[in-house]
């Protein structure tokens, strides 16, 4: 698959950009600050940190991420979404407690460092993008399928609310498709007021202040912290985000991204977050053909996207609150119907080019069967078992030698 880099006059962010660019940068970002976000109160109850830590570590994610976002999406001119590490994180829960935390900062700091050092490794750059095309695709419909077996569950719990999302989805598609994630946006809205499901409630309106916290090294922390970090980044969030640009048709130099990705680690670490990496799950909202009719053109959704997030960052606290206001299930909706289009794009090319090949079914079984041997992601395991079966496939079709 080519890449969608255009050759004809020099792009202009403001010419280029179109309303469902906008819009699907901010529903990224709503869905990120509503779903993996909120992972930061399990950390600050489990690590006992203060309220000023917690959205200091927020307000680092969403500013750093926004910046490196912008920064890529307008050098590569493909649409590049930067978020932290949800595995990093997921990890951090546990592993946090009893760690002081300017150790973890170092531990961040260091996590960071070996990152950049990864980006200036050719041959291992190289190997991201020697993935199979339809093998990256089966890899991205694997992490895309739970958004919708999510929706589905949010049916059977809000099913006049979750059924007018669908039904508004589907009727707009046929007559308007660009705007029908626009359109369960709003009746999601609506119909939380009227239905009485929403939870409307003074919110505070007042800008974040990041603090600055100076890093500490340990071994300890670099054994339970830092490396593990590395190791989810790479492999739970770098080698799927690129997955999912490659089923897209982008293929930014893995080099450039891993590098930028870790220098705003280092700054953010700085400010007390983990990881900043290439995003994964978000990045088919930015990257699909809903985010723009000109696929050389959806760049600016995920610049729009890094813009929202800096928005979102400097007032952190007061958008966390607003999060609260929807109820869960209308943005499990909303999730899963605005990546609806790309699970099935994601599909098609993984079985449409290699009929009869298992490797394909094999990487979205491993994938969402969720094991984590070593620690390390299902998503990671999965692409592994696909290359194995793809690689024995072609073993054996290949002719014996005379």
């Amino acid at each position: 698959m080519t890449t969608a880099l255009p050759t004809g006059p020099k792009p202009n962010f403001w010419r280029d950009t179109h309303p469902n660019a906008v819009l699907s940068g901010f529903i990224a970002i709503l869905i990120g600050w509503a779903g993996p976000n909120v992972l930061i109160y399990s950390v600050q109850q489990a690590a006992h940190l203060s309220d000023q830590t917690a959205m200091s570590w927020l307000w680092a994610h969403a500013v750093l991420c926004g910046l490196a976002g912008i920064f890529l999406s307008l050098r590569t001119r493909m649409p590049v979404l930067a978020t932290w590490s949800t595995p990093g994180i997921a990890l951090i829960v546990t592993a946090l407690p009893g760690i002081p935390f300017p150790e973890a900062v170092g531990a961040f700091l260091l996590s960071a460092v070996l990152v950049v050092l990864l980006g200036t490794f050719s041959r291992l750059t190289a190997l991201l993008q020697s993935i199979p095309t339809h093998l990256a695709a089966a890899l991205n419909a694997a992490i895309l399928l739970p958004f919708g077996f999510h929706a589905l569950s949010a049916l059977t719990k809000q099913p006049v609310l979750v059924g007018l999302m669908i039904v508004a989805y589907f009727v707009t598609r046929q007559l308007a498709s660009r705007w029908a994630t626009a359109a369960v946006l709003v009746v999601g809205i609506v119909a939380s007021a009227a239905l009485g499901v929403w939870h409307p409630a003074p919110v505070p309106f007042a800008l974040t202040q990041p603090q600055f916290v100076h890093p500490e090294f340990s071994l300890r922390a670099t054994l339970n912290l830092a490396l593990p970090l590395t190791l989810l980044a790479f492999t739970g969030q770098f080698v799927p985000g690129f997955g999912v640009l490659k089923v897209n048709g982008y293929e930014p130099s893995p080099g450039l991204v891993l590098r930028a990705c870790g220098i705003a680690s280092g700054v953010a670490a700085l400010i007390g977050c983990h990881n900043l990496t290439l995003g994964a799950l978000l990045a088919n909202i930015v990257s699909g053909p809903e985010a723009h009719p000109d696929p050389a053109k959806r760049y600016t959704a995920a610049v729009w996207a890094g813009i929202i997030n800096i928005a979102f960052g400097l007032f952190a606290g007061t958008f966390l609150h607003l999060m609260g206001i929807l109820p869960p299930e209308a943005l499990a909706a909303l999730a899963g119907l605005a990546l609806l289009a790309a699970t099935g794009g994601s599909l098609q090319t993984a079985f449409q080019t290699h009929p009869g090949s298992l490797a394909a079914p094999i990487i979205i079984l491993v994938t969402l069967s969720g094991i984590t041997p070593l620690g390390i992601g299902a998503a990671f395991w999965g692409i592994i078992a696909g290359l194995l079966v793809y690689a024995a496939e072609n073993l054996k079709r290949s002719p014996a030698p005379r």
